[in-house]
């Protein structure tokens, strides 16, 4: 438009004024515009203040240090109280529940029940859902206490732990333990068996004390009156070591700790289960979220005949009754398959008092009891066998041709060793029978249980060697003397063959004559169990087989099916020709018709019988009475059972021990069925 004016004057013409603007231009002809508009921007000077980094360094220390204190409480929340915290926030919702599973039945041959479960109810505690307060911590205490009667301190002691008492003295230590006590996530007993209708007040009061709860656990409960009560052993809460050896238990676990109880532990226990649930706010149960089912144990089916049991205790009882003894053991075994068919303990305990926790005034009066009832006698015992150890020297003896079956021996009533060194100095070894029991064979030396005959067989005398101690030793040892028998309970003992090698350690004396006649009549330092007994005479019945004894029969399903069976071992066999041994049971024959055991055996057990009698001195002064032995098997022809009786500083083994096999043997034969089946 040609009216238009520049913006900046007139171009090509001269400005009028002198202050008008002069339009530079550079080498080209443009306008240097910037010139133009600021003419004195070179000597304007800086028009900006420069800034200090100071303010942000400030800044970002502090950004840094808010940042660490979140990340440090984040670690603190998420890692170190992650568990805890997860918790106590589900704790509101949802519910856990281990759900227990119910322990085996153990029963006898007969499928009688010998232990069982009965339900029981306990009030627990996991320590990391209590309040972190300690004030709140104890208005729970307070209500628990209120709920259960157990006292208020004794339920801090048990929820916190004993950690705070081994933390030191300082309050910062002890604070310091007690935080830790109190991340523990393992549930705590507080009380067993919870009374019904406590356990229903607890149950409605359950969110006013967060952190506890009911638990059904089932406890043991013996049926055999505690005539079993060494065998079966009993269960009990488990320990700091039991914890260590097996990570699956939990701490208010319930475990076998004697016996059959302990030693099929892991048949018996099963698998324990579980619940999670959402509840409302009242606490009751909304939704099922998991549940794992819990695996019961396995039943037990043991060779125990419980009828047979509880004769063999009985007929024994009897006897502690008429000799005044205060112990006494018993066991009867099938000779062929290594079964224990009864096994009597006396006297005993109730084993009930120990699966629902036994108070200390109980436990003392156990331990305090002159009767021992906690010690099992009849496989963890050893004393002198006296002469029920005879069989064995005899079959020995034959054996290694030191006799043979028509060597006779003069029995005058003892005899007489002249010290080597010194021969003023002279020793006599003695026969029960003063004047004597006149000439004997093997056969007649063990029905009359002849002292002298088996010195002489034993350590020598005149034109007999003798078996001497190594011989004497190693047959011992061979019938299982010596050496724990490995029966199918814990608790069990190896007795004792004393050795030259023993007696130079024990007294620093050496091995002399007497002590290989000693150890030849079962005395001295010759010790032996009950059971040890038995298989060794079982080999005498069986025709040589040292069997492997057992109380497991079978395991059985929860439809009664056998899923595992008990299969007869035979430890060793061969040692002694059968031969041999039937001369060996043809002398324990006449100890019944004839003999030491004669006669009301023959007369009122309707099956022949062999058995050996013994007396085992306990005392060289004489101030304490003799253990009083008797071993018997049945039928003499066919072996079913061998009993061996011990009766504790009675008397006579004829006199105290034979009449308790005696009424045994008559009653268990004289059942339909038998006396095995």
């Amino acid at each position: 438009m040609k009216n238009d004016k520049p913006l900046f004057g007139y171009a090509g013409e001269d400005h009028p004024r002198s202050d008008r603007m002069t339009i530079k231009r550079d080498q080209r002809g443009n306008e240097r515009w910037a010139d133009a508009i600021l003419p004195a921007d070179a000597a304007a000077g800086v028009l900006e203040t420069p800034t200090s980094r100071q303010p942000l360094g400030v800044i970002a220390a502090v950004v840094v240090l808010l940042f660490s204190i979140l990340v440090v409480q984040l670690f603190r929340l998420q890692i170190i109280g992650g568990e805890r915290n997860l918790s106590l926030a589900e704790g509101n919702r949802i519910r856990q529940k281990i759900v227990r599973a119910p322990r085996g039945v153990v029963y006898d041959r007969h499928k009688i029940a010998l232990a069982k479960n009965l339900a029981s109810s306990e009030v627990t505690v996991v320590p990391s859902l209590l309040p972190r307060e300690k004030a709140q911590r104890q208005a729970v205490y307070a209500r628990v206490a209120e709920l259960t009667g157990v006292p208020e301190a004794e339920i801090a002691a048990k929820a916190e732990g004993d950690c705070i008492n081994r933390s030191g003295k300082t309050e910062a230590l002890k604070e310091r333990a007690q935080q830790i006590c109190l991340l523990q996530n393992q549930p705590q007993l507080i009380t067993p068996r919870l009374a019904r209708e406590k356990e229903l007040r607890f149950d409605e009061a359950i969110l006013t004390v967060p952190g506890f709860s009911i638990d059904v656990n089932p406890i043991r409960e013996y049926l055999d009156g505690g005539s079993l009560a060494a065998i079966l052993g009993y269960t009990g809460r488990v320990s700091p070591e039991d914890l260590k050896r097996n990570p699956s238990y939990i701490s208010t676990d319930l475990v076998g700790k004697l016996g059959i109880e302990r030693q099929y532990e892991d048949t018996l226990r099963g698998r324990n289960g579980s619940e999670q649930a959402e509840v409302d706010s009242g606490g009751r149960p909304v939704k099922l979220l998991t549940s794992k089912r819990a695996e019961p144990g396995q039943n037990i089916m043991l060779s125990i005949d419980w009828e047979l049991q509880k004769k063999l205790a009985e007929s024994i009882a009897a006897q502690l009754t008429a000799s005044g003894s205060k112990r006494g053991a018993g066991i009867a075994m099938h000779p062929r398959t290594g079964e224990i068919l009864a096994a009597v303990n006396l006297p005993t305990y109730d084993n009930n008092l120990f699966a629902k926790g036994i108070s200390a005034a109980d436990y003392k009066k156990l331990t305090d009891d002159p009767g021992q009832p906690l010690f099992n006698k009849l496989t963890a015992g050893a004393y002198p066998s006296g002469s029920i150890i005879k069989p064995l020297v005899a079959a020995a003896a034959l054996q290694e041709k030191v006799v043979g079956s028509g060597t006779t021996v003069n029995d005058s009533g003892q005899l007489e060793i002249t010290n080597r060194y010194d021969p003023n100095v002279k020793y006599t070894f003695r026969s029960y029978e003063p004047g004597g029991l006149g000439v004997v064979n093997l056969v007649r030396a063990l029905a009359l249980s002849s002292n002298v005959y088996f010195y002489t067989v034993g350590g020598g005398y005149g034109n007999i060697k003798g078996l001497g101690v190594d011989r004497l030793v190693s047959y011992y040892h061979k019938f299982g003397l010596g050496q724990k028998p490995e029966v199918d309970i814990p608790e069990q003992s190896a007795g004792r063959v004393p050795t030259p090698e023993y007696k130079k350690r024990l007294s620093g004396e050496s091995w002399v004559l007497g002590d290989s006649y000693n150890i030849a009549v079962g005395q001295g330092d010759m010790l032996v169990s009950p059971l040890q007994m038995a298989v060794a005479i079982s080999a005498i019945a069986n025709g040589g087989d040292i069997i492997r004894p057992h109380f497991f029969k079978a395991s059985l399903d929860g439809a009664g099916n056998p899923t595992a069976t008990a299969k007869s071992e035979v430890v060793r066999k061969g040692f002694i020709d059968p031969q041999h041994l039937a001369t060996v049971r043809e002398g324990m024959r006449q100890a019944v018709t004839t003999g030491t055991a004669c006669c009301l055996i023959e007369e009122q057990v309707p099956v022949p019988v062999a058995a050996k009698t013994g007396t085992a001195e306990t005392d060289p002064e004489g101030k304490r009475a003799p253990h009083a032995w008797f071993e018997a098997f049945a039928p003499y022809n066919d072996p079913q059972i061998v009993i061996v009786v011990l009766i504790e500083n009675s008397g006579e083994g004829a006199q105290y021990a034979a009449p308790a096999v005696r009424d045994t043997l008559a009653w268990c034969f004289k059942r339909p069925q038998g006396c095995v089946k």
